[in-house]
């Protein structure tokens, strides 16, 4: 007999790879179409967002998400959260200017983080709290309280 569960199990894994691909970088969706990009230029677009490393871990009560996000104040950092799906997104400009006798220079950092992760159980979103420090992001997500099932009778 054929595991026609497995097939499906494959075919499932497939599109939420296929779906966390799109959802992850967002610039290539928002990037200008009304004109011809030069050679390189997409790609340049498209490097200035980064991907934050994240770390999510579950356990009996929470979900907890811990993302790096280095060189960011916490101003810059926004947080869309739903039951099952996590987005940080944060946008940084810091523009220093320096004159020293004989030079002047200018510095300016910009940088543009986007993560997006499909998280493993159900939460609420009311409840959850983010903290930032020393350029780490922690999110904590109180899970969503899972009702007992009920055998349903067939008539």
């Amino acid at each position: 007999m054929a595991d026609h569960w497995g097939d499906f199990r494959r075919f499932e894994e497939m599109m939420n790879k296929m779906f966390e691909e799109f959802w992850e970088r967002p610039g290539r969706w928002l990037l200008p179409s009304s004109r011809l990009m030069l050679p390189g230029e997409r790609e340049t677009a498209l490097a200035e967002y980064r991907r934050p490393l994240i770390d999510v871990v579950e356990t009996d009560k929470e979900i907890i998400a811990t993302a790096e996000l280095p060189g960011l104040e916490k101003d810059d950092i926004k947080i869309n959260l739903t039951e099952d799906r996590l987005e940080i997104s944060a946008e940084a400009r810091r523009e220093e200017e320096r004159k020293e006798k004989g030079y002047a220079y200018r510095e300016r950092r910009t940088g543009a983080f986007f993560r997006s992760v499909t998280l493993p159980a159900p939460v609420d979103p009311n409840n959850s709290k983010a903290t930032y420090k020393n350029g780490i992001l922690e999110i904590r997500m109180p899970k969503k309280e899972v009702k007992e099932k009920k055998l349903l009778p067939v008539e």
